[in-house]
């Protein structure tokens, strides 16, 4: 294609002929119930190429709020068309803002399960045990003919078939892989000869030891109380100082604070389930704030905000990866992926605020002329369909950046892989 540049004027008296000025649009509120109106339809329809194309046009409305259920039907068309990597990026995007979506858990682990990475097959486990923790039916989807396409092998997984009937998860803190990590296993200790005898041995021991002793029988009652109302941040403490009493008690060294150390030891191992579980969700929990914190700054259009979040999941991915069970490092992967994904769509956004596109004039072809194609001016250049865009200062091609549709009042861009509009400039009085 010829691009060529000219002065304003004479282009614009050019386009006398079938050419397509801003008129009076309606008012932004209306566009996006339109545009709304039309996505559901084109959903109920199975058109998934308007249903796509819809959500994009709507999403490039000033201050649009695309909810859960737009979101959700734009992932359902894309894994509709096989084109399951988009799908999955919308679904990560669902999920940073409404991590318990029943729906998109159920669909992102779908997509997961058919990968050729052992990682990403595990991912799709914990999915299915989320969407499960949050009601639906697991093993009844599964086990149906469409759900056999994708899980098959894991009905022959008894230990997974157990986690799912026990609606537990280890990617949330709620549940453990057989019992609730927060139902307090420390039983009282009953009346009778062993609690004699220590009331015994405690009468001999020296006053520092006896008061370090309370001291530990204070704390085990408060993690236990703790424990059954789930304060998590009051159980993080009292664990701390539970071990540092534990170690200046046993500094001692004589054998009857070993014997009672022992006893100690098998008391706080017991509670070895809950400190795990109150240890990863910490860490859910946060990854989960900077999550929706990128999300909400992107909404705002914030984008070195939600890049500077991003680099904070990225500590806490380190962090995790440090710890010694591989459930963290599974989930510490999960988080960095989905804000992965948002930091890729904040620089992709970034950039494209960034660009200089002035859409001043559009020429649409005769209809009945096969020959002509219709056209827009972008910054005094002339472009058409396909055509990349040229950098204003360099006179080069921008890289990844594309018209793909003009129509009469706008033109739609490609940026990498995201889609974006500008509308036809307001004709200015000459």
């Amino acid at each position: 294609m010829t691009r060529f540049n000219l002065p304003a004027a004479v282009l614009l008296g050019a386009l006398s002929c079938g050419s397509a000025f801003a008129q009076d649009e309606p008012s932004e509120p209306a566009k996006r119930q339109v545009l709304i109106t039309k996505l559901f339809e084109a959903n109920k329809k199975e058109s998934w190429k308007e249903v796509i194309s819809n959500f994009l046009e709507l999403e490039n409305l000033p201050n649009a709020k695309i909810d859960d259920r737009l979101l959700f039907m734009k992932a359902r068309a894309h894994l509709a068309l096989k084109e399951d990597q988009l799908a999955s990026d919308a679904l990560e995007r669902l999920l940073a803002e409404h991590d318990d979506h029943v729906e998109g858990l159920y669909l992102l682990a779908q997509i997961k399960a058919k990968s050729d990475s052992a990682a990403e097959r595990e991912r799709a486990k914990d999915l299915l045990l989320l969407s499960a923790r949050a009601g639906r039916f697991v093993l009844r989807d599964i086990n149906s003919a469409e759900g056999q396409t994708s899980f098959k092998h894991l009905l022959k997984d008894p230990g997974f078939i157990l986690k799912v009937m026990n609606a537990s998860n280890e990617f949330t803190v709620s549940a453990s892989n057989l019992r609730n990590p927060f139902q307090s296993p420390i039983r009282e200790v009953e009346e009778g000869a062993e609690e004699g005898t220590e009331t015994q041995v405690v009468a001999v021991v020296p006053e520092r030891l006896k008061r370090l002793e309370e001291q530990v029988e204070q704390l085990f009652r408060d993690i236990n109380t703790l424990a059954e109302k789930r304060q998590v941040d009051e159980l993080i403490s009292k664990f701390q100082d539970l071990r540092n009493l534990m170690a200046e008690y046993g500094s001692d060294g004589s054998e009857m604070v070993r014997k009672k150390m022992e006893k100690w030891k098998q008391r706080l191992a017991s509670f070895g389930e809950v400190l795990l579980s109150i240890q990863l969700q910490i860490y859910i929990q946060e990854g989960n704030q900077h999550l929706r914190a990128m999300a909400e700054s992107i909404k705002r259009d914030e984008y070195d905000l939600a890049l500077e979040r991003f680099e904070q999941i990225k500590e806490l991915k380190d962090q995790m990866l440090n710890e010694e069970r591989e459930v963290f490092h599974r989930n510490a992967e999960a988080l960095f992926l989905r804000g992965k994904a948002l930091a890729d769509r904040a620089a992709r956004l970034k950039r494209i605020s960034e660009f200089d596109l002035r859409v001043e004039g559009i020429v649409v072809a005769p209809p009945n002329d096969e020959q002509a194609k219709d056209s827009a001016i972008i910054n005094d250049r002339i472009y058409y369909e396909g055509d990349a865009v040229i950098d204003l200062q360099t006179e080069e091609e921008i890289p990844d950046l594309f018209v793909v549709e003009i129509i009469r009042s706008t033109v739609r861009f490609r940026y990498q892989d995201t889609e974006f509009v500008r509308e036809l400039q307001q004709e200015k009085a000459k």
